[in-house]
């Protein structure tokens, strides 16, 4: 009993050996041959008689027994099992197909972070604080640590750089050894958030990524909670009531401040419950809440006038030395919005409806104008009739009264045909002058030819 008493006390002074690690290979093995894994050299023996394999490994050799495992400084190997293979009929060796697992021992960083609040109001501070520590006998190096305040503003960081809202920190830590940041954190947005931050190192075999265990912070939503009652259909020169509730939510923090009605010009007060401070049409009165406790307003009140301005509710409050203030605005008056006047849209199309209209007529005289001319000019029996001024202006008249979009076609077209016809009449007119000039002419030679 005693010596057990013994063993226990020298293992519990024994220095343990703390240390994280990586599985460099998992397979099958001949003894009496090297095996190049990770870049270094194993060299398997197995004696049968005693089930135990001598493992050669970089770091010094190691024995260990068939199912069993054993570590040294850098290596930790695991005999899974060992099987007959073949003998060397030569030199009578007898070989061993052994299956082994090996690790590399590395150094591991563990993180932990706390908050001296769990539970904050709105712009109320706390401090964190995170921990980076390395429990292992290994120097652990290339540390690039980043932690996420999103949602809070910070202040005061110590042991780490404050950028934004990221704590920072790169370097290295020796066996045993610990980094400690440090901020005051606040934030004026409730919600439940949990932060958290990444951790990146050289275990002395890779690269290794973690994330810290995440923080978890409330943000409670204001403490003061008002509601309101108010009368429906209220009417001038009939009295009306509106009701006020206010209630401290918090479980364990007094509420003090003052509230602060201000009444508008076409609204009197009759009467209100509990007595309030009065200057003007401003009411006030001490606000003091005890937790979970709650007050009620009662206000009397009557509408002289219709009008547009509504009655205005403030409360200016402190809990836990956090100043706070709410507002709010209640109409008495129904607030219809305006109709909408719609301007008269500029008659731009009736306009260039009634210029193209006169353009055509201007068009339609002047070659009207022309065809005269050039009759009383010729005085020929043959001609062609164009068309009256009158004839053209019935036609675009007629044009307009059809919907703008026709009206402007038939106005186009009108013109154009008003004017082919004219250029038609002329040609028309050209031939029939050839051809009288022509029957002179005939008539002139055959008289000559008589006479002689």
């Amino acid at each position: 009993m005693k010596n057990l008493i013994v063993f226990i006390l020298i293992l519990f002074l024994m220095p343990q050996i703390a240390h994280a690690e990586t599985k460099i290979f998992s397979g099958t093995v001949i003894t009496d041959s090297d095996k190049v894994i990770d870049g270094s050299t194993f060299r398997f023996k197995y004696d049968e008689s005693s089930k135990k394999a001598f493992v050669d490994t970089p770091a010094g050799g190691l024995i260990v027994e068939n199912g069993a495992c054993k570590p040294n400084n850098v290596f930790r190997v695991c005999i899974n099992r060992a099987n007959f293979s073949y003998k060397n009929i030569t030199t009578y060796v007898y070989y061993y197909e052994v299956d082994t697992t090996i690790y590399k021992l590395t150094g591991s960083l563990s993180s932990s972070s706390k908050a001296m609040l769990s539970s904050l109001l709105q712009n109320e501070a706390t401090e964190i604080t995170i921990a980076i520590t390395n429990p292992t006998d290994f120097d652990i190096s290339n540390i690039a640590f980043n932690y996420n305040l999103q949602n809070f503003s910070a202040i005061g960081a110590k042991g780490c750089e404050l950028n934004g809202n990221i704590l920072g920190w790169k370097g290295s830590l020796q066996s045993k050894y610990d980094k400690t940041c440090t901020a005051t954190i606040y934030s004026g947005k409730e919600g439940k958030y949990g932060l958290s931050g990444n951790l990146s190192y050289f275990n002395g075999y890779e690269m290794e990524k973690k994330t810290t265990d995440s923080l978890p912070i409330t943000v409670l939503p204001k403490q003061l909670k008002v509601s309101q009652i108010l009368d429906k259909n209220i009417e001038v020169k009939k009295p009306f009531y509106l009701n006020l509730s206010l209630q401290n939510m918090h479980p364990s923090e007094e509420i003090n401040g003052f509230s602060t009605i201000t009444l508008p010009s076409h609204v009197s007060l009759i009467k209100e419950t509990p007595t309030f401070e009065k200057s003007a049409r401003i009411l006030k009165r001490a606000l003091i809440l005890n937790p979970n406790t709650g007050v009620n307003y009662s206000f009397y009140l009557e509408k002289s006038s219709e009008g547009k301005e509504p009655i205005k509710l403030r409360f200016n409050y402190a809990i836990k030395n956090i100043n706070e203030e709410t507002e709010n605005s209640t109409f008495v008056d129904v607030i219809s919005p305006e109709p909408a006047i719609k301007k008269p849209e500029p008659e731009i199309k009736q306009e260039k409806q009634n210029e193209t209209a006169d353009a055509a007529i201007a068009v339609s005289k002047n070659e009207t104008a022309k065809s005269q001319a050039s009759q009383a000019k010729d005085n020929k029996t043959t001609e062609t009739k164009p068309i009256s001024e009158s004839k053209a202006e019935q036609i675009i008249a007629e044009t307009l009264q059809k919907p703008s979009f026709i009206k402007n076609i038939l106005l186009i077209g009108a013109s154009i045909l008003a004017g082919f016809v004219i250029v038609l009449a002329a040609v028309f007119r050209m031939k029939g002058k050839k051809k009288d000039d022509a029957m002179e002419k005939l008539k002139e030679e055959l008289k000559d030819n008589e006479i002689k």
